[in-house]
């Protein structure tokens, strides 16, 4: 499971296009996760064990982020996915204020779009 779309981030010439949830800390008390996934050329790339390219992706999820009545403690790796998806395509229509280095903020959490619109690997 992972997300995919084309983005070069670091602008090396060599587009990430398989994005995987690498790293979860959950924060029950503040009802967050954070979450870091990481871009590889491919999913063969990946499963042959080659390292991610450029820098990793940070993002954070907080209650507001699932659906009501989810059991925080019951979150799986599928539900990371669809919530990041859909705040994702949230923080790409938010209205920017003129600055393109400032990320639009929901539920209190800076939220770099750029993986917006990816699909489901």
């Amino acid at each position: 499971m992972a997300l995919s779309k084309s983005l070069d981030p670091d602008h090396t010439g060599a587009p990430a296009q398989y994005w995987r949830i690498l790293h979860r800390q959950d924060f029950f008390d503040a009802k967050r996760i954070e979450i870091t996934l990481a871009g590889y050329l491919s999913e063969a790339a990946r499963r042959a064990g080659c390292n991610p390219l450029g820098t990793p992706r940070r993002y954070t999820l907080t209650f507001a982020d699932f659906p009501k009545a989810t059991d925080w403690h019951a979150i799986t790796t599928a539900m990371l996915y669809a919530a990041l998806k859909e705040k994702l395509a949230k923080a790409a229509t938010e209205a920017r204020d003129g600055n393109p280095r400032r990320w639009p903020e929901l539920n209190g959490a800076a939220v770099d779009p750029a993986l917006a619109g990816a699909g489901d690997a």
